[in-house]
């Protein structure tokens, strides 16, 4: 709805402020007073606040967009997570679902809280939606959906003009045409019908005592204004401010449909209307196992914001993920107060970008190696102490204190979180492996590519972690051979083991395929597959160069499976085979198990004594174990090769190599 089409009411009335105003005026100013149209003056503050804050700015576009187009409904927790009190198992158990809210903590639409509650500080993380959510309030009072007159004040603005805080506010409404302003704001603001959005207390800097000075300006403002609701945006770790009269809450992260919301709005096309197709391919793209990673950082607006750029230009996220985190991290490093021209409390200047990079590797390689995810405050401020102390130059007075820099690289880049109280996290796992990664590949020549492998390449903790470092590598050549040795290195030199990977090699020679694509799926249908009947004849398949059975779809009929076979068999001209499988009698599906076992043994004698498959290799526990963490390891190897930055003739060959027992492999890497 147009602004210029609303009626005014309620608090839209001014002239009501202003009969008061003009009783309190005599002469030529009271002449002014009458004769001022109250209407017009509305309108045109409604239009200037439309014209503010009805546009957002994306950080990575070139033009502004309209803020209806990309809003998405904000929540707050009722209780900030750094208020909870919880130890470190607790928050474990709460981390195994992260759409959930905090425990203890409630979540509440965003305006119905404003509605329902009065003076609100607001926190949040980097990009969380702070502003974003006051411009949105300040439209909704335009509107006239939200009952209130809407003074947007930009603390950081406020500070730089050196002015005090009435005469300021009194300038928002300059458009108006007042004969003068500040007593009919002093009015409104008595009446209670203005909500005033004090924005970014964060972006005031303290060094000069200006975010003091402004904390006791706004305290005298809400006790000399006290029938006015109030809103104040901050930082979570820029928070250590007391405002008494005041809820506390806390913008919540994205849930799962959140995040459908915005970038159902996000795509848009050159008409502006919503793009479904593009919003499609986007979220079953964000669905793959692979995307976890991804998936973590969307629950952030500033950070789904990043993704959805990334994707709009070649409609598919990078295969190599590294790309995206490295632009997360550069956005809450550099570009996001950068791009708003914010400048921060320098409150560590002696540690540069480089050197903030090596410090956050250091902690997250040291964390992620003790299964660390949430770290007591005091072991996180001795990391960080420990590192700042070796930082040149040795000889200055600056703090080195871990708490100080600890909450600065909290409030202004949001890469640690307070979970609970005095217990952090890295915001986001993803920049745990990221970091631990780079941490990794920096220190290469003091042999952490060969203590990966040789401690983690069975780990399916560490996958991530091999992805990342193989992303990293300028050069994974090394890496990929030392990983190869390594994943050969967990079979033990087992014989059993050695004479199974000989029999999977053997028989891809059968099948029109390369071979290492081939040989995984004998390994898993003779070793794995639940269903021992069913196994054999998803065998059989393979051994008749079917298909690759474990491509397609496992809940097929048997019935169906065996005629196939037969089928195949005839074409082959195995005529023996063919005599002797159609003799099998199938059990009905109500048979009892003992028929069913008599079946399947039968059937295991023909495709053994035909087609060499379907053997019983009674491999022991701990061989079932070692081959189990051979495979999910080649495998990963196989997901590195697809990331490595190599030469295409040594990548073809590791291929070629790959579940080929230890000696044969050697030969095919040579060759």
């Amino acid at each position: 709805m147009p602004l210029t089409s609303l009626i005014p009411i309620g608090a839209w009335l001014w002239d009501k402020y202003g009969a008061t105003v003009t009783d309190k005026t005599a002469g030529a100013v009271k002449e002014g007073w009458h004769k001022f149209k109250w209407h017009d003056a509305a309108e045109r503050y409604r239009t200037k606040i439309k014209k503010l804050y009805g546009t957002m700015q994306i950080m990575g576009m070139a033009k502004p967009v309209p803020l209806d187009n990309i809003f998405t409904e904000a929540y707050m927790l009722d209780k900030p997570t750094a208020f909870g009190r919880f130890d470190i198992e607790r928050l474990k158990q709460l981390a195994a679902d992260p759409a959930a809210p905090p425990a203890n903590a409630e979540r509440i639409n965003g305006l119905r809280l404003v509605k329902e509650k009065g003076n609100l500080f607001i926190l949040g993380k980097p990009g969380a939606g702070k502003t974003t959510f006051l411009k949105y309030i300040a439209l909704k009072a335009a509107e006239q959906l939200l009952d209130k007159v809407p003074v947007f004040v930009s603390l950081k603005l406020w500070a730089d003009s050196e002015k005090e805080l009435m005469p300021f506010i009194a300038e928002r409404f300059d458009i108006c045409d007042f004969p003068d302003a500040q007593p009919f704001v002093e009015e409104l603001l008595k009446s209670g019908n203005a909500i005033v959005l004090f924005d970014g207390l964060d972006e005031v800097n303290q060094e000069s005592g200006q975010r003091d000075k402004q904390t006791r300006a706004m305290n005298n403002f809400v006790e000399k204004y006290d029938r006015t609701q109030c809103l104040i945006t901050c930082r979570l770790a820029a928070s250590d401010y007391s405002f008494e009269r005041f809820t506390y809450v806390e913008i919540a992260d994205f849930t799962e449909n959140q995040i459908k919301t915005f970038v159902g709005n996000w795509f848009r096309n050159q008409a502006g209307e919503k793009d479904e197709e593009t919003c499609k391919k986007f979220l079953a793209e964000f669905e793959r196992n692979d995307n976890e990673g991804l998936r973590d950082l969307a629950r952030s607006p500033l950070l789904l914001t990043l993704l959805c750029l990334a994707f709009n230009e070649t409609l598919t996220f990078p295969q190599r993920r590294v790309e995206i985190y490295q632009e997360a991290l550069d956005a809450l490093l550099k570009k996001w107060d950068s791009s708003r021209r914010i400048k921060r409390d320098d409150v560590y200047r002696k540690l540069s970008l480089g050197h903030k990079e090596n410090m956050l590797a250091r902690i997250a390689a040291e964390t992620f190696e003790k299964n660390e995810y949430f770290i007591p405050q005091a072991e996180l401020e001795r990391y960080i102490t420990d590192y700042v102390k070796n930082v040149p130059p040795h000889d200055t007075n600056e703090a080195t204190d871990g708490e100080t820099i600890l909450k600065a690289i909290e409030a202004q880049h949001g890469l640690f979180v307070e979970r609970a109280r005095e217990v952090y996290s890295f915001s986001h796992l993803t920049f745990q492996e990221y970091f631990t990664a780079k941490y990794i590949v920096a220190n290469a020549t003091k042999g952490t590519l060969t203590n990966l492998v040789k401690e983690h390449c069975a780990d399916g903790r560490w996958r991530e972690m091999f992805l990342l470092t193989t992303s990293l590598l300028p050069d994974a050549s090394q890496f990929m051979k030392i990983f190869r040795l390594g994943v050969d290195e967990l079979l033990g030199g087992d014989g059993k083991l050695r004479e199974l990977l000989a029999w999977a090699d053997k028989r891809s020679a059968s099948i029109q395929a390369d071979p290492w694509l081939v040989r995984p799926y004998y390994l898993y249908i003779e070793l794995f597959y639940p269903s021992r009947t069913r196994a054999l004849a998803r065998a059989l398949d393979l051994a008749l160069g079917l298909d690759l059975a474990l491509a397609r779809a496992l809940d097929l009929d048997l019935a169906l499976d065996l005629a196939r076979a037969l089928a195949r068999a005839r074409e082959l001209g195995l005529n023996k085979f063919v005599k002797e499988l159609a003799a099998l009698s199938l059990p009905t599906d109500e048979a009892a198990a003992a028929e069913w076992q008599e079946f399947a043994d039968k059937l295991r004698i023909l495709m053994i004594k035909h087609r060499d498959i379907g053997h019983e290799w009674n491999l022991t526990g701990t061989q079932e174990v070692r081959l189990a963490d051979y495979l999910n390891a080649t495998r990963l190897l196989q997901d590195c090769l697809d990331l490595a930055f190599m030469p295409p003739e040594e990548k073809k060959a590791m291929l070629n190599s790959l579940y080929l027992p230890p000696a044969q492999a050697g030969e095919g890497q040579e060759a």
